[in-house]
């Protein structure tokens, strides 16, 4: 067997495990998040999307840590500290963003059931990251079955959990302490496959020249990054300070069907990376071949898997109450963003690569003002609608047009990514 079909059997049985793993949680979260949404109503349930919102946002200093920034120092750096480093650093910056929080719900003053639901998320947001080192390592070493194994186990038993808090009746802050349980459990499975793997998980030392290399790499990509973030919860925040909890909920009903047609995102994206960053590295022409054609097959995939959901949803919505059924309409509208979405799947990381992370900062700022802006008054005039189509427009700007407006570099992207829509480059 070559090295190349060996390379793509690796990839495909990676993207295979990571897709599974998409589609295991995506099941199971439908299923869940049915049962939990039905029995809390959307007033409880929104109460604590609002809250993961929240998290979500404070969150984004971790990402001053790219995964593929960590990545790329692996045919640099011993990997034991290169696992270390980025560990303590994503710890360090979620114990930050934690502290901010605790500051944040005091302030709040949105009672003690939210202010103790809140804080239990953001001990939730810190064990994840205790297990970024070492998931990183796995995932450039096309291991995801490794991760999915993990994930899936613990995810499962968590499912139970909170099926067991809904038949029990307990109150929705029982939700947070499952969410944390289930991430340690999590954490634990992870870090004894990961010492069957490769050995004890060795205390190394801080390397500040590694750590100041890897933050300042990740900052643009970073700050990029949050941006799209803020898209995706900015909206669910505003909507509940300038309307109530109960369209949260109802809109953040419609944000999970979304995940129906963007699980393949992260597990091709992850998978096809480390073949990226060999290619970019010997074969600029032949990397950029590859780069339209795993595009064009991203797009089309989406645009296959928009066309079923609509097929499919239906039914789902026959297991949910009345009062989310307001959130297919808004789904329909926050579908479109998937395509623009799918469509750049790999421009952060060929930004990455070829050290311009900068246009990715210098597009995305611009853009979070103004899918504020269009949720300010979108929300005002049209409620959730108004919000989902200022995402819809931002997410447009900011993932295809904007590539026009930002030097040689960034046309050429554009390019790639319009010759994308057309099938026949999947053949090519």
């Amino acid at each position: 067997m070559t090295n190349n079909a060996r390379d793509v059997k690796r990839i495909l049985a990676n993207t295979f495990w990571m897709l599974f793993d998409r589609v295991f949680l995506l099941v199971l979260n439908l299923v869940v998040t049915v049962r939990v949404a039905n029995h809390f109503g959307a007033a409880g349930y929104g109460s604590y999307e609002y809250a993961v919102s929240i998290v979500a946002i404070l969150e984004l200093l971790v990402t001053f840590v790219d995964g593929r920034v960590v990545k790329k120092r692996y045919l640099k750096y011993d990997a034991s500290t290169l696992v270390y480093n980025a560990t303590v650093c994503r710890v360090i910056f979620s114990t930050v963003s934690a502290v901010i929080g605790v500051i944040y719900v005091l302030a709040a003053g949105r009672g003690s059931d939210f202010s103790l639901m809140f804080s239990i998320l953001l001990v939730n947001s810190i064990l994840t990251n205790l297990r970024f080192g070492m998931a990183n390592r796995f995932e450039y070493q096309l291991k995801a079955k490794k991760i999915v194994l993990a994930a899936d186990i613990s995810a499962f038993l968590g499912g139970l959990l909170q099926l067991a808090a809904v038949a029990m009746d307990r109150p929705i802050i029982a939700i947070a302490v499952i969410a944390s349980i289930t991430s340690t459990l999590n954490l634990l499975i992870v870090f004894i496959q990961y010492r069957v793997e490769f050995g004890r998980v060795r205390k190394g030392k801080l390397d500040k020249a590694l750590v100041t290399d890897m933050i300042k790499e990740s900052l643009p990509l970073a700050l990029a990054a949050s941006c799209a973030t803020i898209y995706s919860r900015c909206d669910s925040i505003m909507l509940g300070n300038m309307l109530t909890d109960a369209e949260v909920g109802i809109y953040a009903i419609s944000l999970k069907l979304i995940a129906v047609v963007q699980i393949a995102i992260v597990a091709i994206r992850e998978s096809v990376y480390p073949n990226l960053i060999s290619l970019y590295a010997t074969d600029k022409e032949k990397y950029a071949r590859q780069y339209v054609r795993i595009t064009s097959c991203m797009t089309w995939l989406c645009i296959v898997g928009v066309s079923a959901s609509f097929l499919i949803l239906p039914y789902i919505f026959r297991f949910l109450s009345k009062d989310y059924m307001d959130a297919f309409p808004v789904y329909k509208i926050l579908v479109i963003e998937t395509l623009f979405m799918y469509n750049a799947t790999l421009r952060a990381g060929h930004y990455a690569l070829s050290g311009r992370g900068d246009i990715l900062l210098r597009v995305q700022l611009p853009c979070v003002v103004l899918n504020v802006i269009l949720n300010w008054f979108g929300i005002k005039a049209w409620g959730m609608y108004g919000a989902a189509a200022a995402t819809v427009f931002t997410q447009g700007v900011s993932l295809f047009f904007s590539n026009l407006f930002v030097g040689p570099d960034g046309r050429e992207v554009f390019m790639w990514q319009l010759r994308a829509l057309n099938p026949v480059n999947i053949f090519r």
